[in-house]
């Protein structure tokens, strides 16, 4: 068991943990990121419920999850989804207050998947850890921040992680699960279970690094083509080019950050600015903003650094 070092918030006694599978989960957010997460639970045999008070996001989530389902299962993705089981496991919610009116039933994980904004997750953390009691695992898809940031606003810290995917999240088949100091060995083990059970590998991180290990690695990667873009050396087609040439793979930076997502890459960026300073930063930001400010965020609006066919698999 891990440590429970003294907080400002209400902790479970340990006894009160206890390990089963996580069968049941609410995923708070149903954008890009938050719909691959529930589409592969439900295809491995999860019941999943998205939450969003977007309307238009749960309706575009579940159609889009409709749409993938058979070409995902062809393609060797998924495990086989009809359509009858797709609508058993997987509905959506306006909001928590009215989910809990219309069902009773005990949730295992909360995973939290919207934008990359702190304020935003930490209050989406204060309230779902208020409202539902442990065992339930509350866990955080970050992308950048870390556990000792959310930790502290997390009530019964002991049953909290960051548990986070990689997109396309079929394709790239690899989570992140990092604990905080309070964070029981069980929700850990838990966590680890499900990464498996839904087709992912994971890596238990206990020391902590904003980026996780690919995304450390991979910012080098994007900071340096940006760059060479900003000194007016080449542009992302050519600087992808010379990726795809010399490595053999078949995206380079600038597919690789339409394929994550303009917006998210540009959140990021915004955040470590207050770190490292405007001077390394802004000009990198400055090649994001026309793009987010268009809309073009790539695959998932189909227009980025590079155009992407409607009919794409994304």
């Amino acid at each position: 068991m891990a440590s429970h070092p003294e907080s400002n918030v209400t902790s479970l006694s340990a006894s009160s943990i206890s390990w089963q599978p996580i069968e049941r989960v609410l995923i708070v957010g149903a954008g890009w990121t938050g719909r691959q997460i529930a589409g592969q639970m439900v295809a491995h045999g999860l019941h999943v419920t998205l939450i969003d008070s977007n309307q238009h996001a749960t309706k575009t989530s579940l159609e889009w999850v409709e749409s993938q389902r058979l070409s995902f299962f062809e393609q060797g993705f998924w495990p086989n989804l009809s359509s009858d089981q797709l609508s058993e496991r997987l509905s959506v919610a306006a909001s928590l207050d009215s989910l809990l009116e219309t069902n009773k039933e005990p949730y295992d994980l909360v995973l939290e998947s919207v934008s990359e904004q702190f304020s935003l997750k930490r209050r989406i953390l204060q309230s779902y850890s208020k409202r539902l009691d442990s065992p339930t695992i509350i866990a955080s898809n970050s992308s950048y921040f870390t556990p000792s940031m959310m930790q502290p606003h997390v009530v019964s810290p002991e049953r909290f992680a960051n548990f986070h995917f990689h997109v396309p999240i079929w394709r790239a088949t690899l989570v992140d699960i990092v604990p905080g100091t309070a964070t029981d060995s069980i929700t850990i083990d838990r966590l680890r279970d499900l990464a498996q059970r839904i087709g992912q590998s994971a890596i238990v991180q206990t020391v902590e690094n904003p980026g996780y290990v690919f995304n450390w690695m991979l910012k080098a990667l994007l900071q340096s083509a940006l760059q060479l873009v900003a000194k007016g050396v080449a542009n992302p087609a050519d600087i992808e080019m010379a990726w795809k040439k010399v490595t053999g793979m078949p995206l380079g930076p600038f597919g690789m950050m339409d394929q994550i997502g303009v917006d998210l890459i540009h959140q990021t960026m915004s955040h470590a600015r207050f770190v490292d300073g405007d001077q390394v930063w802004q000009p990198l930001i400055d090649i994001l903003q026309p793009l987010v400010d268009a809309n073009q965020l790539g695959v998932k609006t189909g227009q980025g650094f590079f155009e992407y066919e409607s009919d794409r698999i994304r």
